[in-house]
């Protein structure tokens, strides 16, 4: 039974780079800290957002350092799902300058119509894009997926399933489909990521509807990968060979003139 439950690792956050959010990189990490978080994910909007940073934003992230304070950066984007065939709004290039790679879907960014069986195949075919690490808020009304074959398909692939409280907050028939969502990872034993997707400082860290929910549906805590951040470390090293040490020399890729 979970009673206590502590992220340790905030993976979805957004800073005043994406224009509808209110914080800096250095004001979301002084509060990561006093979260108590040893991670924080930076993940601005990719480039199909009305409100996306420049490509530069993401191509300039060597400039960051790997820590401030107390807190490790992860140094990451949240691409957009453009269409019904998982096409994302970065390409592979793009995305080799982050360190964690968020795919959700967006109504500003599409066009199609919003059925179960298009968007279901939307989220099968990112599934198949390596460089993606987490499906983003993946329970709003607004797309409708047929949730135990996709979400198979996410276990297949090796795709954490978000949990993101401001969805639960603000978004229409966000809770009523995660108590679906995750009761359906829970049985088939699918990992899931618990997030924030912070707009400003003073809410990373803090998940009480979603905690709320899991302990509703008992659900087991080894499925949630961040409450361990070394779970999430591990992850990273292994895929993108990033070293959390202050030697950190991450090779990145050249910019063309």
């Amino acid at each position: 039974m979970l009673d206590i439950i502590q992220i340790r690792a905030d993976l979805h956050t957004h800073t005043v780079a994406s224009t509808h959010a209110y914080s800096t990189v250095n004001e979301m990490a002084e509060a990561a800290e006093k979260a108590g978080l040893q991670i924080l994910g930076i993940t601005d909007h990719g480039p199909g957002s009305p409100d996306s940073p420049h490509i530069w934003h993401f191509r300039n992230y060597k400039i960051l350092p790997r820590r401030i304070g107390g807190v490790w950066l992860l140094k990451g984007v949240e691409a957009d799902i453009m269409d019904e065939n998982g096409t994302l709004d970065m390409t592979a290039e793009d995305l080799s300058f982050c360190d964690w790679v968020i795919a959700s879907y967006h109504t500003s960014c599409v066009t199609f119509e919003r059925t179960a069986p298009l968007v279901s195949q939307g989220y099968k075919k990112v599934c198949e894009n390596p460089d993606v690490d987490v499906i983003g808020h993946p329970t709003t009304a607004m797309f409708p997926f047929e949730y135990e074959p996709v979400l198979k398909k996410f276990k297949e692939y090796g795709k954490l399933v978000e949990l993101n409280e401001s969805s639960l907050q603000w978004k229409c028939g966000a809770l009523e489909n995660a108590e679906t969502v995750y009761a359906l990872c829970k049985k088939f034993e699918i990992p899931i990521v618990l997030n924030t997707d912070s707009h400003h400082s003073s809410q990373v860290g803090k998940t009480p509807i979603a905690e709320q929910l899991l302990r509703d549906l008992d659900f087991p805590a080894k499925l949630i990968v961040n409450l361990e951040p070394q779970r999430i470390m591990d992850m990273v090293t292994k895929k993108r060979g990033i070293q959390f040490s202050d030697n950190d020399t991450r090779a990145h890729r050249k910019e063309s003139s």
